[in-house]
């Protein structure tokens, strides 16, 4: 489906071009509903003269496309119209008409040259005369913000059970005794002898409790039990945040470089938290414009205009600036993998900046970027007049807007002032995570534990070998960086989230220095079980108080520390929650061995940080670990396994598979339905990956067959009675919008959007009457039909459920282009 686009209630470019000397089309007919391959085009001004069939061209329509143009005139009759005539009528989807310039008697995509860009198509559909009970205009407010979900915290045991066990012997003891204030000296007294009870006890079976992980209590130990097993118990990660820059000139020397550059929150009460870029390592230098800071939403001189929820693609408006004698556009250095931010920043109610919403801010990363012009209104360049320039923009359908961002508004009566630019959009936009740069830090020495040789007879030499000691570091920093890494073409919708069983430690550099030789890099490892015996590899383990411990190979897995080698370390600490900080709180800007100067630059993060997550509880280790095996599949045996592995997609474009074994008389065949997340139409490519994806999974003597989903249309019919205060045709189409499979005005998705069908899922009549009767201005709802499409009654709405197979997903698209992927009927009665 096309991504919305620019909507405005203010026709005001419509009126420029009617004062301008330019022309474009107004409208389109379909004079006779009986004769509908009989067109009729409304110009603002004359029609060109040699108007042919080849300077029209007809595009869209779902069911029938390609549409011919037979013949094309002006009319005698009125100058300004333009009679046409084409093969065949279309069907109930929309079109798009446009005058084009012909080449070789056949249309271009080049508009004609008198007809203004925004004017030179129009919309229109061959069935307008179809009977409607519901009013032809479409009023759909912006739909509210749903509110987020109110956050739920669950408990956990933090008291040792001696303190639970002398409360309840002193309350069977003492019984007038009830009180359980934390400064009664008798609690203190419980708290004191449970605390050092509990010491006592893990001194005890220490060594036994730490050998198997329903008894272990280190973390370490817990960690290492749990990688035997294959399950990685997380130490959290680091929380992610966007940052706005404002500059007021241009810097993009490449001397300075992201990694000589962090952010901090205000100085304050609690320790500053500390944010570095998210850059590739190395060598990516500083690029900021001034022009970046804010850019306008142009919308074409229209007025009270938004961008609606959902909007992919945007036009900027672009400025012009001399450099050299000559005159550059501002917007030049806006690329493709840049991120752009959208915000309000004026209220749209009130027009005062203090009352512009906070949660109405977006970031997106752009996948195009297109110069352009507006060739109706001009601007100045240095001593001359040139077009209005403007860039359009698109970003991924991941990055949608998620609410509709008002872009120009006329304030209440009875003051009624215009105001632009409520929400504009803002580059300089990077992506950084929360942590600081610790080190270098100096691990020590290597020690000697022995020395090994043997007698040579003769004058020959002893050959003598040193055994190194036990090396252990400890990191002094607390708590270490763990961050998950980001792929370059990420969605910024997606660049947030992290899997924290992913996430590495924040180790920069890690060196060593033997006695008299070169300097040596380590690397950090989950585990030394794959590394090979000349591996420099390190393992990072935390132990209970987050410190973090580098554990170092036996020279068998990994390489072992050579005698008297030194160590030194660069890393990062800052992790978990605390990086989760509220959104405008970064306001400061830090440099490492390096200064900036004759620039002004300002910091903030429009959005809050969040992602930082806490350590995995030895709780939950012990319950995950044991059952982890069994839960991670690595071969397809069973149907459920193909259809648990076609599930993994790490892009997220899978919301369900199903899987079967068939006989095929020979041998069995795999066959594994996908439905896709947001679409119930073919995806080929998502197909073809999934089957590569499966086929090392598979078991030898399977064969794969990888489809989509079969989906079942269903014909459903409703009976509703709408409340006397209420006008029928308005909760008709109220019903029509919650029971659709697109997005409802609501900003929920419809009863049949695809996401909320998998497989085999039932329908009931029950959930269709809560679902009609959710609606206001429903008073009572019946199910008088509820069948496959085209099979008939087969008992469903006696029993009020309509079952369907696993591999079958139910289906109402509403569509009266394509009927046959389900019908819904509505018998409405009372109201008004």
């Amino acid at each position: 489906m096309d991504s919305p686009s620019l909507v405005c209630t203010s026709r005001g470019r419509r009126q420029a071009v009617c004062r301008a000397s330019r022309n474009g089309i107004d409208a389109v007919e379909v004079p006779d509903p009986r004769q509908m391959t009989d067109l009729r085009v409304h110009l603002f001004r004359d029609a060109p003269a040699d108007l042919t069939a080849a300077n029209v061209r007809i595009d869209g329509g779902r069911r029938v496309r390609d549409i011919q143009v037979l013949r094309a005139w002006v009319d005698p009759s009125s100058p300004s119209s333009v009679r046409v005539i084409v093969d065949r009528p279309g069907d109930f989807s929309p079109y798009t008409l446009r005058l084009v310039a012909a080449r070789d008697g056949r249309p271009t995509e080049t508009s004609l040259e008198t007809f203004d860009p925004r004017f030179a198509g129009a919309s229109f559909s061959f069935r307008t005369a179809c009977p409607s009970d519901a009013d032809c205009k479409d009023e759909r407010a912006c739909p509210a913000d749903v509110p987020a979900p109110p956050a739920i915290s669950y408990l956990a045991k933090d008291y040792a059970t001696f303190r639970q066990l002398m409360l309840d012997r002193l309350s069977l003891t003492m019984p007038d005794w009830r009180e359980r204030h934390v400064p009664d000296v008798g609690i203190v007294l419980v708290e004191l002898l449970a605390y050092a009870a509990d010491h006592l006890s893990y001194e005890q079976d220490a060594v036994a409790t730490e050998a198997y992980l329903d008894t272990a209590r280190e973390r370490i130990s817990v960690r290492r039990h749990t990688r035997l097993v294959d399950y990685r118990l997380h130490d959290g990660c680091n929380a992610r945040t966007w940052i706005a820059i404002t500059t007021d000139t241009d810097l993009d020397d490449p001397d300075l470089q992201w990694k000589d550059v962090f952010f901090t929150t205000a100085v304050g009460a609690l320790p500053p938290v500390i944010f570095e870029p998210l850059q590739p390592a190395g060598t990516t230098p500083i690029e900021l414009y001034e022009a970046h800071n804010s850019i306008g939403v142009y919308a074409w001189g229209d007025t009270e205009c938004c961008l609606p929820m959902g909007a992919t693609v945007a036009t900027l408006r672009d400025g012009w600036t001399v450099e050299d004698d000559a005159p550059v556009r501002r917007l030049r250095h806006l690329k493709p993998g840049d991120y752009l931010l959208f915000e309000e920043v004026i209220g749209p109610k009130t027009g005062n900046p203090a009352d512009a919403d906070p949660r109405h801010r977006q970031v997106v990363r752009l996948i195009s970027v297109r110069d352009s012009e507006d060739p109706l209104f001009t601007t100045t360049a240095g001593d001359e007049e040139r077009p209005q320039p403007v860039v359009e923009v698109a970003w991924a359908v991941e990055d949608a807007l998620t609410f509709p961002l008002c872009v120009s508004v006329r304030l209440p009566a009875p003051d009624c002032t215009l105001v632009d630019d409520v929400s504009v959009a803002r580059g300089n936009v990077i992506l950084v995570d929360h942590g600081a740069q610790a080190g270098p830090q100096d691990l020590g020495t290597v020690g000697v534990a022995e020395e090994v040789g043997e007698c040579e007879c003769g004058d020959a030499m002893v050959e003598v070998s040193r055994v190194a000691a036990r090396f252990g570091p400890v990191l002094e920093g607390v708590p270490l960086t763990f961050a998950a890494p980001v792929a370059p073409e990420l969605p910024a919708s997606r660049a947030l989230a992290q899997d924290p069983r992913l996430a590495s430690a924040g180790i920069v550099s890690l060196t060593s220095v033997a006695e008299d030789g070169p300097a040596w890099r380590w690397e950090v490892r989950e585990e030394l079980l794959s590394s090979g015996a000349g591996d420099r590899h390190v393992v990072v383990e935390i132990d209970d108080d987050g410190r973090a411990h580098l554990r170092f190979g036996d020279g068998d897995s990994g390489r072992a520390p050579e005698p008297s080698s030194a160590f030194t370390v660069l890393y990062r600490v800052g992790n978990g929650p605390a990086g989760n900080i509220g959104a405008d709180t970064v306001t400061g800007i830090g440099w490492r061995g390096k200064s900036v100067s004759g620039a002004n630059l300002r910091c903030r993060n429009p959005l809050p940080a969040s992602g930082g997550r806490a350590a995995e509880t030895l709780a939950e280790a012990r319950l995950a670990a044991p059952g982890s095996i069994a839960t991670t599949i690595e071969r397809a045996i069973t149907a459920d396994d193909y259809a648990a592995l076609a599930r993994r997609d790490p892009e997220g474009r899978v919301q369900g598979a199903g899987a079967a074994l068939r006989w095929t008389g020979s041998w069995y065949a795999a066959q594994v339905a996908i439905d896709p997340t947001g679409t119930d139409l073919p995806v080929e490519p998502l197909i073809d990956g999934i089957a590569r994806r499966l086929r090392p999974y598979r078991r030898i003597g399977h064969d794969l067959d990888v489809r989509q989903a079969t989906y079942v249309p269903m014909a459903i019919e409703l009976q509703i009675c709408v409340l006397p205060s209420y006008v029928r045709g308005q909760v008709e189409a109220a019903l029509r919008d919650a029971f659709g499979a697109g997005v409802a005005a609501s900003g929920r998705p419809g009863v049949f959007h695809p996401d909320r069908l998998t497989f085999g899922q039932a329908i009931t009549s029950s959930r269709l009457i809560a679902d009609a009767q959710s609606v206001p201005g429903v008073a009572s709802a019946r199910v008088l039909r509820l069948e496959r499409l085209g099979e008939g009654d087969r008992g469903e709405v006696a029993a009020g459920i309509l079952q369907l197979a696993p591999l079958e997903v139910p289906q109402l698209g509403q569509d009266p282009s394509l009927p046959e992927r389900g019908t819904l009927m509505l018998r409405m009665e009372g109201g008004r």
